[in-house]
């Protein structure tokens, strides 16, 4: 708004207003004061007080998407899981089956029960490390500048 409109706005209300009309205010000296003052703002010192203001709901929020995201991650890695051990209980069930036509069936049971062990050693030790390995990428975009 330019100042001439300032000055205008200011003579029109105090012509149309029954106090100002009973107690004149020194117009000429407001409008120079509204021409001339401006609020110094210092944009970092703005910017460094609202982010201190805001950094408290800023990390709630991040810690409640990071949850969100290792929840997400674990329930998206176990959806394939019943079929992978389905897959492989038949798949075991057949070895079992032949090797216990060519070898005794306790030696055949031994064979079969040890790969199923490593195979839940496998599994176990994927489906733990999920969350190591989301908590260590978080931890090294923690600590980027």
């Amino acid at each position: 708004m330019d100042p001439v409109d300032r000055r205008a706005r200011l003579t029109a209300h105090s012509a149309g207003c029954p106090e100002c009309r009973e107690a004149p205010l020194p117009l000429d000296h407001l409008a120079s004061l509204l021409e001339d003052t401006r609020p110094d703002i210092d944009a970092a010192t703005l910017s460094r007080h609202a982010f201190a203001r805001l950094q408290p709901e800023l990390q709630r929020r991040a810690v409640l998407i990071g949850w969100r995201r290792v929840a997400v991650g674990v329930l998206l890695a176990l959806l394939p899981l019943p079929f992978v051990l389905a897959y492989n209980a038949y798949f075991l069930r057949l070895v079992y089956g032949y090797l216990s036509v060519l070898l005794p069936a306790t030696i055949a049971a031994y064979l079969v029960l040890s790969y199923a062990a490593s195979l839940l050693l496998l599994f176990a030790a994927t489906y733990a490390a999920i969350p190591v390995l989301l908590v260590g990428r978080r931890s090294r975009a923690a600590a980027l500048p």
